[in-house]
Formats: C-alpha cells, sequence, structure tokens
C-alpha cells in the first residue's frame, strides 16, 4: 500500500490533511469523493519520507484523559434523549485537538450516511481503542448504549487511577536519577578541566583513579558530539527494534524480570488484563472475543502473545481457566478466582474481585518498590559523586601529607 497526503475540503467547509494508505491514486481520490470530499491536493509520499515517519513514529494521538471527558459528555448527552447525531455536533464544537476533531468529523459523517456509531469509530484505526468500538457494539445491538458508555467510562478512570499511582511512585527515584547525571555532566565538562589545570601546577604524581577520571572528562569534552550522536543512533535503533514483532516481545520479557519493579509491572499488566475482560464480558460480548480484545489492550507484547494464545484454546473448547494457568503469567489466586466465576457462572463478579485484589497488590508492591528505591539511588548518588571528588582531591591530599613529611 502505498501513502498520499491529501488536502481535502470537508462538507462544513473546514480544510484539512491527512494521509492516506491506498492502492493507487485513483483509487483514494475515488473513495474520498465518495464521502463528499472535495480533493484539493493529492500527493505520493515518497518511499524515504514512508521510512522516516515509521521510524519516529510521529502519529495523531488522543490521551486517555481527553477521551474520558469525552465519554462522559457523551453518556450524559444521550441520557438526556439527544439523538448521535445532534450529540456529536454539540462534541465535536467542544474539541481542542485538532486530531479528535478531524476523527469526530470523519464519525459524525459516518454515522450520518448509515454506518453504526461502532463501526465508525472502529474505521478510525488505532486513534481509540479497540475494545471501545466493540463495547459501543454490544450496547447497540442490546440498546443499552448509556449503560455500555458508564460501564467504560469507569473501567477508564480506574485503569487511569491504578497508572497515576505507578508513575507517582516512580517520580522521585526518576528526579534522583536525573540530578545524579546532572551532576556527573557538569563535574565532567566543567569543575574537572578547572581542576586539571590547578593539578598540573602542583607537578606531583596523579593516582591512577585520578588519570583514569581526567583522562574520560578531556575525552567526553572533545568527542562529546560523536557520543551525543551515538547515543541518538542507539535510541533510534532500539525503537526500530522494539517496533519490531520480535524486539517488542524480548524488550517486554525484559521488563517483567527487572529487579525490584519488575513484578509491579506484571501486576499492572495482569491487572489491566481482568478488568478489561470484566468490562467486556459484563457488556455482553462473547468470551473469545473478549480475550483478544482484553490481550491487546494489556499493553504487554509477552502478555498478548500468550493471551492470544489462551483465546484460541478456548475456542477449542479448553477451560479459561486451565489456558490462563498454563501461560505462567497470571498469579494462582486469579487462576483460582476465575476458576470459581466459571464453574458458578459468577466470572464477571470473580473478575471484577481479582482486579479489586491486584489494585491492593499494586499498592503494596509500590510502597516497598518506592521504599527501596529511594535509598538505593542516594546511596548510587554517593557512589558516583563520592568517588569523582575522591578522585579530584585524592591528590591535594597526598601532596599535603608530603609536605607535612618533608
Amino acid at each position: 500500500m502505498a501513502e498520499f497526503f491529501c488536502r481535502v475540503a470537508e462538507p462544513t467547509g473546514e480544510i484539512v490533511e491527512r494521509v492516506y494508505s491506498a492502492a493507487d491514486e485513483a483509487s483514494l481520490r475515488r473513495d474520498l469523493e465518495d464521502k463528499d470530499l472535495l480533493v484539493l491536493d493529492l500527493r505520493r509520499r515518497s518511499r524515504a519520507v514512508q521510512l522516516l515517519a515509521q521510524l519516529v513514529r510521529i502519529r495523531p494521538r488522543v490521551s486517555s484523559r481527553e477521551f474520558l471527558f469525552f465519554n462522559q459528555e457523551l453518556s450524559a448527552l444521550i441520557r438526556a434523549g439527544l439523538p448521535i447525531l445532534t450529540s456529536l455536533d454539540i462534541l465535536l464544537e467542544r474539541r481542542g485537538n485538532p486530531s479528535f476533531r478531524r476523527a469526530l468529523a470523519d464519525i459524525r459523517e459516518r454515522v450520518k450516511s448509515g454506518e453504526m456509531l461502532s463501526e465508525a469509530f472502529a474505521a478510525q484505526g488505532d486513534l481509540f481503542p479497540r475494545l471501545y468500538a466493540s463495547s459501543l457494539a454490544s450496547g447497540e445491538r442490546s440498546g443499552e448504549l448509556p449503560t455500555v458508555l458508564k460501564r467504560f467510562i469507569t473501567y477508564t478512570q480506574t485503569v487511569m487511577a491504578v497508572r497515576r499511582k505507578v508513575i507517582s511512585a516512580l517520580i522521585y527515584p526518576a528526579i534522583l536519577l536525573f540530578l545524579s547525571v546532572g551532576l556527573v555532566v557538569l563535574m565532567t565538562f566543567y569543575i574537572i578541566p578547572k581542576f586539571k589545570a590547578f593539578l598540573d601546577d602542583f607537578g606531583t604524581e596523579l593516582p591512577a583513579i585520578t588519570k583514569v577520571l581526567m583522562g574520560t572528562a578531556f575525552f567526553a569534552r572533545e568527542h562529546w558530539l560523536v557520543l551525543v550522536g551515538g547515543v541518538v543512533a542507539a535510541f533510534v535503533a532500539a525503537g526500530a527494534w522494539q517496533r519490531s514483532g520480535a524486539g517488542r516481545i524480548a524488550l517486554d520479557r525484559l521488563k517483567l524480570r527487572l529487579p525490584i519493579v519488575g513484578r509491579v509491572i506484571h501486576d499492572y499488566a495482569q491487572n489491566r488484563f481482568t478488568r478489561t475482560l470484566g468490562t467486556l464480558v459484563a457488556g455482553g460480548i462473547p468470551l473469545v472475543t473478549a480475550l483478544e480484545l482484553s490481550a491487546r489492550a494489556v499493553g504487554n507484547a509477552l502478555f498478548e502473545r500468550e493471551l492470544l494464545a489462551v483465546a484460541v484454546k478456548v475456542r477449542e473448547g479448553q477451560s479459561l481457566w486451565e489456558s490462563l494457568e498454563r501461560t505462567g503469567l497470571i498469579s494462582d489466586i486469579t487462576v483460582q478466582m476465575i476458576k470459581v466465576g466459571e464453574s458458578t457462572g459468577s466470572l464477571e463478579e470473580m473478575l471484577e474481585n481479582a482486579s479489586t485484589f491486584m489494585d491492593e497488590e499494586i499498592d503494596y508492591r509500590l510502597t516497598r518498590v518506592v521504599a527501596l528505591i529511594e535509598p538505593l539511588m542516594l546511596v548510587f548518588m554517593a557512589v558516583i559523586v563520592g568517588g569523582m571528588l575522591l578522585a579530584i582531591y585524592l591528590p591535594l591530599i597526598r601532596t599535603y601529607g608530603q609536605s607535612r613529611m618533608g
């Protein structure tokens, strides 16, 4: 599929610029005209530009917080008895995010032309969560769209709350790490070169640790462009590798094995899975479909691969709890709860209980992580900065000792 840069005028008169994928220019032009869009400019993107865009991964984005507010407003309008189209018209005027606004304009036109709301959201690709379109579809089939929206809002609020806890717990260690790096850079590029001229005046033999530190500092000063370029190249290469299937799985497996924080990452992924699955099952979505959607919503490639395999096994007739147990990724207590839920027909309730239990477990582990990381970071700063200061002042101490003896 080739990519084309398009500048089109919408029926409302608004002019927008987008990138489309199509087999050729003629078919894309026909598709745009079928949507009542006036094509003002249509250019094929060069292969180099496509590769660059894929490399830096620039794409439109709608934050979870913004999407939550949108759904709260949409739910209120629908509950008030307003038609879907009227609700979309009202909400479209209130959107400040250009990407979100363009997507809503397209959704409104699709709904106006006869598509279901769920189909219109699904047509936006990865801009919105896949489970959202599936939830809307279940609500449209059952006639309980307001209930489905309320359930999705509750789910989003809970997931965001857990994410905020994880991020808040890691802010202080991140600040300490940033300060450590800043101190090292300051000493390397400013303080150590000043001391070099000062120490040369003494004419004494420098200790090995001081020679290594001075050599490293002057090498960094003279070749800082090469070093920065190397770091940038490493990040770009790592990003490209991460976007490959094997790279994503390997990196996410590494995250789960990290000391101290790896267990928190694991629990968060598991909690995301059980809560998403419970929300979808409660919405009346078939179990296999709910498993596939939940697997993709976890945000961990290793979890996703194993859970998609679970969906295949469940489709073939294997019990859910047994399939999950064999992955080795789901905790024993969660597997037991799911087993009870399958046996008693209360899977939705057991999944909710498992998610609530995991919320408490994440809180407990985060408290321990913070309690461990803070002193470890302080020790790390003391060792690095203290080692550099020792290397600088050791020649002075030696010189002073020699002068006293003399």
